[in-house]
């Protein structure tokens, strides 16, 4: 590991720190490994880590956000990985979790083209149905403009194709710095990704706990077990690279000239991608499905699951059954 000064935080466990990559225990077929990456193109090259869940026909490839590892990806890969139709690819990204990187001059295009090294990696090159969630989908539409021909679908989830951000979501994130227990800078990260009255319910698929507050607390603590603690380097540099994202209105445009199916899907309360943005990539992707989703907050994927699940399966049915995405 690069000598850099680790953010002892809620983002991995500190015995983890000698090992080399994480031990699973899924009931699907799953397998481990790194891809190397940007060779030339960075400092050095990067070990990149990914996972791959399930071994159905379908490519998928699931793109996290900013300074999250993949295992956030769960309620994701435990659902759609054991149906015996998905292959389902996530990924650590540069300095994050188990995949190389500290302080290092990137933007969202060298990071799209560590994803489609990945891609070559795995053999990857057509047929592919991605998902983007926040900065995911920054990487995601770069990753559109360089190599269109590889994707069968696309969605782009509570993203921005660039601009100014919410107040908070920074504000959180840079005073989390100096607080120093990791059970309070989780507790207060929640506060701003969810709303209160969704954290404040009881969840339908977990009886052992009152809340979904208690049970993401739970869950978080569980995949912190599987993650190793962020180097701050790796944190900054990836945030860096995210508010520096820009896709004009003609990349869009030619984005939407692919004819590519395409998922937006955005929520009515987000601390870290003003949702107007998304109202945007609507205006000029001209997608086949736009969702907004109610009472969640930043993290569709994990407060909607079921429903988010619901809808991508359907987007990928559709992409692969072109009269039914044409009516």
């Amino acid at each position: 590991m690069a000598t850099d000064t680790v953010f002892e935080s809620m983002t991995g466990d500190v015995d983890n720190i000698s090992k080399k990559m994480p031990e699973l225990h899924w009931q699907h077929p799953y397998k481990q490994g790194f891809a190397t990456v940007a060779q030339g193109r960075s400092q050095e090259p990067v070990n990149l880590y990914y996972e791959m869940h399930g071994n159905g026909p379908r490519k998928v490839l699931f793109i996290m956000g900013l300074n999250t590892p993949c295992q956030a990806w769960d309620f994701q890969t435990s659902e759609l990985a054991p149906t015996g139709e998905n292959t389902i690819v996530t990924f650590d990204a540069r300095g994050v979790g188990w995949t190389d990187g500290t302080w290092d001059s990137y933007n969202t295009t060298e990071w799209a083209k560590d994803v489609l090294e990945l891609l070559d990696h795995l053999g990857w090159a057509s047929e592919v149905h991605a998902v983007g969630y926040s900065a995911g989908g920054q990487v995601l539409q770069k990753m559109l403009l360089l190599s269109p021909q590889r994707f069968k679908s696309i969605a782009l989830v509570s993203t921005t194709a660039g601009g100014t951000r919410p107040f908070t979501g920074a504000y959180t994130l840079i005073s989390n710095l100096f607080v120093s227990d990791p059970h309070e800078q989780l507790r207060r990260l929640m506060r701003i990704n969810y709303t209160k009255s969704w954290l404040d319910q009881r969840p339908d698929d977990d009886s052992s706990v009152d809340t979904n507050f208690e049970r993401v607390f739970k869950k978080q603590l569980e995949r912190n077990t599987r993650n190793r603690p962020q180097q701050i380097g790796g944190m900054v540099s990836q945030a860096i690279a995210s508010m520096r994202h820009w896709v004009t209105a003609s990349d869009l445009a030619k984005i939407r000239s692919f004819g590519i199916p395409t998922l937006v899907a955005t929520n009515t309360w987000d601390n870290f991608v003003h949702t107007s943005h998304s109202f945007y990539l609507r205006d000029h992707l001209q997608p086949d499905v736009f969702m907004v989703f109610e009472d969640t907050g930043h993290v569709i994927p994990t407060a909607k699951y079921k429903e988010f699940n619901s809808a991508l399966v359907q987007l990928w049915t559709k992409a692969e059954t072109p009269d039914l995405i044409n009516n």
